[in-house]
């Protein structure tokens, strides 16, 4: 099926939180400059190294993508894409990014107040990494036609993203395209569509997720960084399950909006432990999770 479009430029870098807005509205897209301070970067990267280093020596956690459509078509260990899950586990520096100020009220404009963290991951991708067949993260969670949004991505940049280094590619306004399928999007009309962002560390990227996109080849002789958070309406059951992976000294250290955004406070009468609206705070295990008793 052929889809009568034609490409959008990226919109510009914004600080501005209702430019950000208008910009996901039209583009499906959006570029927040300076997110994060080059020192909130630094401490972010000296961590995702040291973790990375850490789960490839004890031999856990990190997962390396294959060849199947990822892109490592080479033993060549610098070309392989490394990613870390569960960051809210592995340093307090990744706990602001539940729920940003200068990027949580854009998920908010996305798909709006009710949300949960789908996932947060680190990707670390080598140069020589292939580029990923484009591809639409909504999709495999409603059936088309996609008429509004569930689902919203934000990436963190911890190193700059260019064209070289095989930043993430988009296309600007593909949100508003009618349905076409995967092969359909990876042909050569539609690939040429997809533009890597050009944006120093420190900026974020922030689409919706009926965007069609993917990440570029990595030609720069360098690691290119980066972290992926990505939320859901609560309705819609995560990625990562938040109840059961994030460690007890960890929750301690949250708010209880970001306790709420991981899906440990009700929504109303959703995700309750009885169909009521307890919030965790109200909670006592003891006297609300009753097991068998007689009269």
């Amino acid at each position: 099926m052929e889809v009568e479009t034609k490409p959008l430029d990226y919109p510009p870098l914004t600080d501005d939180l209702e430019e950000a807005k208008n910009h996901l509205d039209e583009y499906g897209v959006c570029i927040v400059k300076d997110a994060f301070s080059p020192e909130e970067v630094d401490v972010i990267d000296k961590r995702l190294k040291e973790q990375f280093a850490g789960e490839e020596k004890n031999k856990v956690g990190t997962k390396s993508r294959g060849d199947e459509g990822y892109g490592v078509k080479s033993s060549n260990e610098e070309k392989v894409s490394r990613l870390v899950w569960n960051l809210i586990n592995k340093g307090d520096c990744f706990i602001p990014l539940i729920d940003h100020p200068k990027l949580f009220p854009l998920i908010n404009h996305i798909i709006g107040e009710h949300v949960v963290l789908c996932s947060m991951g680190a990707h670390m991708n080598g140069s020589g990494n292939e580029r990923m067949p484009l591809h639409m993260d909504q999709w495999p969670l409603v059936p088309h036609p996609l008429d509004f949004p569930v689902m919203a991505n934000t990436m963190v940049l911890v190193t700059d993203n260019s064209p070289e280094n095989g930043g993430t590619r988009l296309i600007p306004g593909s949100h508003k395209w009618p349905k076409i399928d995967y092969k359909t999007a990876n042909s050569s009309k539609y690939q040429d569509m997809a533009k890597s962002i050009t944006a120093p560390k420190g900026s974020a990227i922030v689409w919706e997720g009926r965007v069609w996109h993917g990440n570029g080849l990595n030609r720069s002789g360098e690691v290119r960084s980066n972290i992926s958070i990505a939320y859901l309406q609560s309705w819609i059951r995560p990625q990562e399950n938040s109840q059961y992976s994030v460690r007890e000294g960890v929750l301690e250290k949250l708010t209880e909006k970001q306790k709420e955004v991981l899906g440990f406070s009700p929504f109303g009468t959703l995700g309750g432990h009885d169909g009521s609206s307890v919030s965790r705070a109200e909670f006592d295990r003891n006297r609300e999770s009753i097991g068998i008793l007689k009269g």
